[in-house]
C-alpha cells in the first residue's frame, strides 16, 4: 500500500467521502416503481438477489484490520502520543446488499468521524461531514468519538440496515476505533452507530447521527450468571456498545440465556442489542424490542464469520442456525432471509432482514 503522509490523511478520507456522495447520486431508492429518473451510468440501489440464488462474493475493501504500525515515511508523532496506525481501507459493501449506496455513504461518514490527526479539532472533523446547524448538532452527537489532542483510526466492521422507508434509511454501523492519547496509551472501542440518511434529489445524504454507541460502563462485580456467560464466551463477538448494555443490566434474562445456548450451536457476531438501534420500529411509533432489552441482531454466523447477506442459499450454516433458533422455547420472533412458518408466525422475512438475523424474546 502506498504510504499516505499524515498531513494528507484527512484529505484522503475527505476525498473518499466525496466519491461516496458522488456514487450515491440518483441511487437512493430500491423500491419497485419508485426509482427516480437518473442520467445514464448513475448508481442506484438495486434489488438484491433472493435467498437460494447462490450468489456469493468476497468481502470488499475495509475488512482488513488497520496496519500494525505507522505509514512508512510518516512524521514522528507528537511527544507522548503513540505512533499513529495506518489508515484502514474504506469499507465497500459486498454483492447482494440491499441499498448498497446508503451503506457505503454511512460507512464513509463513520470513517470520517473516527479517522483524524492530532492537530485536527473536533470542529474540523465534523466540518468534513456536515455544515451549518447540522454540523453543530453532529458536534454534540458525535462527542464520544472526538478526542482532543489525539489521533484516531476507524475501521468499519459491518453496516447493517436498521430501517427503511422510501426516503429515509437507518444504517447501524459497527466500527472499531483506536485512539492514540497524549499520555502514550491507546483507547480501543468497538461501537454501534445509528447513522440516519435522507433521500435528497435522488441521492442519499447525511441527516443525523442518532446514536454514537453509548458511554462506557464498568463491569459490575455482581452480574448475574446469565450475563457472565454471554460476556465471557469468545464464540459471541460483541461490540462494546452491546457489552455496556449488559453491564447496565437492561438486557432480558431470557435473551441472555438464549444467546449463551446459541453459541453452543454455532459462533456468531452481534451488531446490536439496545444502544445503536432506533428506539422505535423504524417508521412507526411502536417501541422496538431492542430498546426493551429483548432482542439481538446478528450479522455473521459460523466459524468462518459468514455474513448473513452472503449465506442465504439453501442448506447454508445460517439457514440451519435459523431453523434451530426457531425451535427454542424462549423465542418470540425471528426475522431472517427465511419465513419458516409462512407470514404471520414467529418466523418472518422481508427485505430489511436480508443482512441479519433478528432474534427476540418476550411478548411485551
Amino acid at each position: 500500500m502506498i504510504a499516505i503522509p499524515p498531513w494528507l490523511r484527512p484529505l484522503a478520507v475527505l476525498c473518499a467521502l466525496a466519491l461516496a456522495l458522488a456514487a450515491c447520486a440518483d441511487g437512493g431508492t430500491d423500491e419497485v416503481g419508485d426509482e427516480p429518473s437518473a442520467p445514464s451510468g448513475a448508481l442506484r440501489d438495486e434489488e438484491a438477489p433472493q435467498p437460494g440464488d447462490g450468489q456469493h462474493s468476497d468481502t470488499g475493501g475495509g475488512d482488513d484490520a488497520p496496519g500494525d504500525g505507522a505509514d512508512e515515511g510518516a512524521e514522528a508523532p507528537a511527544a507522548g502520543h503513540p505512533e499513529p496506525l495506518a489508515v484502514a481501507e474504506p469499507y465497500e459493501p459486498v454483492d447482494g446488499e440491499i441499498r448498497p449506496n446508503a451503506k457505503r455513504l454511512a460507512s464513509r461518514i463513520v470513517e470520517q468521524l473516527t479517522t483524524y490527526e492530532i492537530e485536527e479539532r473536533p470542529e474540523d472533523v465534523v466540518g468534513q461531514v456536515a455544515d451549518g446547524d447540522l454540523a453543530d448538532e453532529l458536534l454534540q452527537d458525535a462527542a464520544p468519538l472526538l478526542h482532543d489532542d489525539a489521533w484516531s483510526r476507524g475501521r468499519v466492521v459491518y453496516p447493517q440496515l436498521g430501517g427503511m422507508l422510501d426516503d429515509a434509511t437507518s444504517v447501524m454501523v459497527v466500527v472499531e476505533q483506536t485512539v492514540g492519547l497524549g499520555d502514550g496509551s491507546l483507547l480501543e472501542q468497538t461501537r454501534t452507530l445509528d447513522v440516519r440518511l435522507a433521500l435528497e434529489g435522488g441521492a442519499w445524504a447525511f441527516d443525523e447521527l442518532a446514536s454514537a454507541g453509548g458511554e462506557p460502563v464498568v463491569r459490575p462485580d455482581d452480574l448475574p450468571d446469565e450475563a457472565v456467560a454471554v460476556l465471557d464466551d469468545e464464540r459471541i463477538d460483541l461490540p462494546d456498545s452491546a457489552v455496556w448494555d449488559i453491564h447496565r443490566g437492561i438486557i432480558d434474562e431470557d435473551l441472555l440465556v438464549l444467546m449463551a445456548r446459541m453459541a453452543d450451536h454455532v459462533p456468531y457476531g452481534v451488531v446490536v442489542l439496545d444502544t445503536g438501534h432506533p428506539w422505535e420500529i423504524f417508521g412507526t411509533d411502536r417501541q422496538s424490542k431492542h430498546t426493551k432489552g429483548q432482542a439481538v441482531d446478528i450479522h455473521a454466523v459460523g466459524p468462518e464469520d459468514a455474513l448473513v447477506i452472503e449465506d442465504r442459499h439453501a442448506g447454508s450454516v445460517t439457514e440451519g442456525f435459523v431453523e434451530w433458533i426457531y425451535e427454542q422455547p424462549e423465542l418470540s420472533e425471528v426475522g431472517s432471509p427465511w419465513a419458516l412458518d409462512g407470514f404471520g408466525g414467529r418466523s418472518f422475512s422481508d427485505r430489511l432482514h436480508q443482512d441479519h438475523l433478528h432474534v427476540a424474546v418476550g411478548n411485551g
